[in-house]
């Protein structure tokens, strides 16, 4: 009986032990959307997330992400594991296996900044998904960030279905996350996918993007520039963001991006614009009301009122 109560006094302890050295978060998206042509209009839930950290030494951590959202099956509310990674530090480099967030566009989407709204150009036009599985290796030297990894290439609702893989790298000198801190960046993704078109051929898929950004005075802004070439399909996206701040709870934002994943063809091209408010409610709320609309080269505008809400804890 001793023996069986000492037993669970050392699993108790070693369990308070690992969760306090764990850290849970979450976030929401939802948003009310109305369709300012045809009035059709609904209350969503866009994403969830749980995330757990643990930091079990000063060399190596785990993080486990959830990821709420369509599954492409008919369910908008489908769980998926999206993170599932350790990171270990060594003095060359830092490690990262698993799951993970994909490096192609995380700094441009931090200098956007509103990712509840919506995501990074690259993830709203699907040049890179936003995690993968895979291995990846960065380090610093001294403002020059850079990062390369190997993934499936698929993204993480997807399992592999070839023997390829995906070459991906990402170099940023400045401040990568404005979002936080003044400054500014300057920098360049690049990734390789190669993919089988019948038995005895292969084609190239890449993905080239340039961006710049700076934040400073109560305004942040950036500007990117992407190319994707798919085989003989070539497209490209010119994207500009901004946001100033009115008062320390509200700010104004606005968004173009010129869109043409097809040039080859005539009139493929879009012109998407955001404007709106962001307004900060309290700790972990936030909620930011814009107007969308959309500007097809060929075919009428779309025009939608999206009244976003970002929940964090």
């Amino acid at each position: 009986m001793k023996i069986k109560l000492l037993l669970v006094t050392i699993c108790f302890c070693f369990g308070v032990f690992l969760f306090a050295q764990t850290n849970m978060s979450g976030k929401v998206f939802y948003d009310y959307t109305r369709n300012l042509d045809n009035g059709g209009n609904a209350f969503n839930v866009r994403r969830g997330y749980l995330t757990y950290v643990n930091n079990a030494s000063e060399d190596i951590s785990y993080k486990i992400t959830y990821d709420m959202g369509n599954n492409g099956a008919g369910s908008e509310h489908t769980a998926f594991l999206k993170i599932a990674m350790v990171k270990y530090k060594t003095p060359l480099a830092d490690v990262t296996l698993g799951m993970q967030a994909m490096n192609m566009y995380k700094t441009m989407e931090n200098t956007w900044g509103h990712r509840f709204i919506e995501k990074g150009t690259m993830g709203t036009y699907r040049l890179s998904p936003s995690a993968d599985l895979g291995v990846g290796l960065s380090r610093g030297f001294g403002k020059l960030f850079t990062s390369l990894m190997i993934t499936n290439g698929g993204g993480y609702k997807r399992i592999e279905d070839d023997n390829h893989k995906k070459l991906s790298l990402h170099a940023v000198y400045g401040q990568s996350k404005l979002n936080k801190e003044d400054g500014f960046n300057l920098g360049g993704s690049y990734s390789l996918e190669p993919y089988d078109v019948e038995d005895s051929k292969t084609e190239n898929m890449n993905v080239v993007g340039i961006f710049g950004g700076y934040a400073g005075s109560g305004f942040r802004g950036g500007l990117e520039f992407d190319i994707k070439n798919d085989g003989d399909i070539r497209g490209q996206i010119i994207s500009m963001y901004g946001t100033y701040e009115i008062s320390n709870k509200i700010s104004v934002l606005g968004r173009l991006d010129q869109v043409d994943l097809n040039a080859s063809n005539s009139g493929d091209g879009v012109q998407a614009i955001i404007v709106g408010l962001h307004h900060y409610l309290g700790k972990g709320a936030i909620i930011a009301p814009t107007i969308r609309i959309s500007t097809p080269e060929d075919g009428k505008s779309e025009n939608i009122f999206v009244l976003n809400f970002e929940f964090k804890f």
